[in-house]
């Protein structure tokens, strides 16, 4: 089973590599459009762009060494080669310049042994930054320059050896060095920066999983209670108001491995990349507070993105254009310094001592349950939101808003049917259940996934499960109760609400779409007329379709048995409302009631309705159908009342 799925990836893989290298010659496509975030009372989102110069060719300091020149040299790359140095300086500078076209600044983070060769050879570069407006700070790798087994060198050494690299930054350009990222599993950490007379700190990750903790994912700035002990991050998670160092959140990201997951095979290339960037940053902007500092921030390399050498970073410079810049215009976004941001963050804090930059309930216009809807949001419908990226591709939902409610909502997932191939968020035979849903107070998600044949299965159950994901991990911003979601849809999306009910995470079909720590389980499920048992022979599931969509002809393939919801029932399953019509041609009753049957027998509440003279879609067939569509519908609208209220 795992060598067909990885097989079908690597295909996937092998197809986006072709097609990007392909739109390499073309002319360069703008980032799929949505509509960007609304200035909101006032609200502001700081806004920055850090570089991460890395310390290519680094020995250990010889404060470590006591002097002796034995020190332990870096292999690999080295900014001792000029060639190479100055390509690099070629590069950041041509970020500098891009940026500063958007009227921006960045934070630039240097090193030894950049900041050496910048010295010897009379390279100007930070000086003239710094002259610009940019930030210049330190980019602090431990094991380069403290060597091996760096974490058992007390406070004072690494101290030492910080201000050692900021007196380089000095003498190479820079006035002034109060910012710095890096030595982030040490324990002593927060303690050595300020003794080494630095005072804000970001880009926090665990070097050795490349992920960044979900305790320190936001947009609102605190000063760390405590280190870091190794990855265990809980006193640094923990605000101090009297801690010496601020640290800056990069924002309201989805995914835990954010900073390093541009290197990922499934991101989809830069385009894929900054397509997760900006549903971030509009993310993040709808999470910005009135009360609040609100930042959001990312880091580059030297390098990285450089793209097509005719117009080099030219992803970055679209970026900039198509989503920054008109935020900017609207006033929702402010470019800063990551010291600019830390400075903010110091004027709120004078204004408001004692408050816990992170709580909930800082101010009266706070003191609302955290998970209401917004009242200018009742009845309305918020369309084309990005739930996650894949393969390269913003996935999208719209959000029906219910015309009332009072406190947290349930939400229910509708997922359109079309054979996996077609079809998309505003059509399909479900589709006339939201009305009668918004009427009785639920929020409905209605999402699109990515479609078969260029996407094989299992594509269409990952993004659906992440659309669950996304829900649960936003449900204050959307007002909705966590623990009451629900699925239904029809035909192929019957099925793929049937897959979401019956499997976990064990399954391994949670895709890296986003949001990997909130749950994809879901407390009801209505499956109208979808298939249960792929390995079973009938129209809907002929050898032309199996291959299409699931890569396979042979129905008695792993990555069929997969595929089929019956595959997966067990005793913990939500409880199902099965409707499907007697005379379906394309998708035969059988296939409800072997789900059923499956359902019944592992005790889980289970109830199939056959639809009399209904066909596929409840298309009649020699009479009405009977329940009608209207007593289809409040049966659908009835069940979500039993389970999710």
């Amino acid at each position: 089973m795992n060598s067909l799925l990885r097989t079908c990836s690597t295909v996937l893989l092998i197809l986006a590599l072709l097609l990007t290298h392909a739109c390499a010659f073309s002319a360069p496509t703008a980032l799929a459009e949505t509509t960007p975030p609304q200035p909101d009372n006032g609200v502001v989102l700081l806004f920055g762009i850090g570089i991460h110069i890395e310390p290519l060719g680094a020995t250990t300091s010889q404060i470590v060494n006591g002097g002796v020149q034995n020190q332990f040299k870096r292999l690999g790359p080295d900014y001792h080669n000029l060639k190479l140095f100055q390509r690099h300086v070629q590069d950041i500078r041509t970020i500098a310049g891009i940026v500063e076209q958007h009227s921006g600044k960045l934070t630039v983070q240097a090193q030894t042994p950049f900041t050496q060769v910048a010295i010897q050879s009379g390279e100007t570069i930070l000086a003239d930054f710094e002259k610009s407006g940019h930030e210049i700070a330190l980019h602090f790798h431990e094991d380069a320059h403290l060597g091996r087994n760096s974490e058992q060198l007390p406070a004072s050494t690494w101290a030492a050896v910080m201000a050692e690299e900021i007196s380089l930054i000095k003498q190479a350009g820079a006035a002034e060095v109060r910012y710095w990222s890096g030595g982030n599993l040490y324990p002593h950490l927060l303690e050595a920066a300020s003794q080494a007379g630095l005072e804000v700190m970001s880009d926090w990750k665990n070097r050795e999983t490349q992920t960044t903790d979900k305790s320190l994912i936001g947009i609102n700035p605190w000063r760390p209670a405590a280190s870091p002990d190794g990855a265990d991050v809980t006193g640094f998670a923990q605000h101090d108001p009297d801690g010496k160092i601020i640290f800056l959140p990069e924002g309201d990201y989805s995914r835990t491995d954010f900073p390093s997951m541009r290197r990922a095979k499934n991101t989809g290339g830069d385009e894929g990349y900054f397509e997760f960037l900006k549903a971030s940053l509009y993310h993040s902007i709808e999470s910005a507070q009135p009360d609040k500092v609100n930042v959001f921030h990312f880091t580059i390399h030297p390098g990285e993105f450089r793209g097509n050498s005719a117009q080099p970073y030219s992803i970055l410079d679209r970026f900039l254009a198509e989503v920054v810049d008109p935020l900017v215009q609207n006033g929702s976004v402010e470019w800063a310094t990551f010291s600019q941001m830390a400075d903010a963050y110091e004027a709120w804090e004078k204004a408001n001592p004692g408050i816990d930059p992170r709580g909930n309930n800082t101010t009266q216009a706070n003191n609302y349950p955290p998970a209401a809807i917004d009242p200018a949001s009742l009845g309305k419908v918020e369309r084309d939101i990005t739930y996650g990226v894949a393969d390269g591709i913003a996935l999208k939902m719209d959000i029906y808003y219910p015309k009332e409610a009072s406190g947290a909502v349930p939400a229910v997932l509708y997922v359109h049917g079309g054979g996996w191939i077609t079809g998309n968020k505003t059509a399909g035979a479900g589709v006339l259940e939201i009305p009668e849903l918004v009427s009785r107070g639920y929020l409905v998600a209605a999402v699109n996934y990515r479609l078969a044949p260029r996407y094989k299965f299992p594509a269409q159950i990952e993004d659906v499960k992440c659309a669950v994901r996304f829900l649960r991990a936003n449900a204050a911003t959307y007002g909705i109760d966590p623990e009451r979601i629900g699925a239904w849809g029809g035909s192929a999306g019957g099925h793929l609400v049937a897959l979401l009910g019956v499997t976990d995470a064990t399954a391994g079909l949670e895709g890296d779409g986003g949001y990997a720590d909130q749950s994809s389980r879901v407390q009801a499920v209505v499956d109208m007329f979808g298939p249960s048992d792929l390995t079973t022979a009938f129209q809907g599931a002929n050898p032309r379709l199996l291959e299409r969509v699931f890569g396979t002809t042979d129905r008695y393939s792993e990555t069929v048995k997969l595929a089929s919801p019956v595959t997966w029932v067990s005793s913990d399953d939500p409880p199902f409302l099965i409707l499907h019509g007697e005379k379906d041609r394309l998708v035969p009753l059988s296939q409800s009631e072997i789900l059923h049957d499956r359902l019944i027998a592992a005790s889980v509440p289970a109830t199939l309705t056959v639809v009399k003279n209904a066909g596929h879609g409840f298309a009649p067939a020699g009479g009405p159908i009977d329940p009608s569509r209207l007593a289809i519908t409040k049966m659908v609208a009835d069940f979500f009342d039993q389970h999710l209220k």
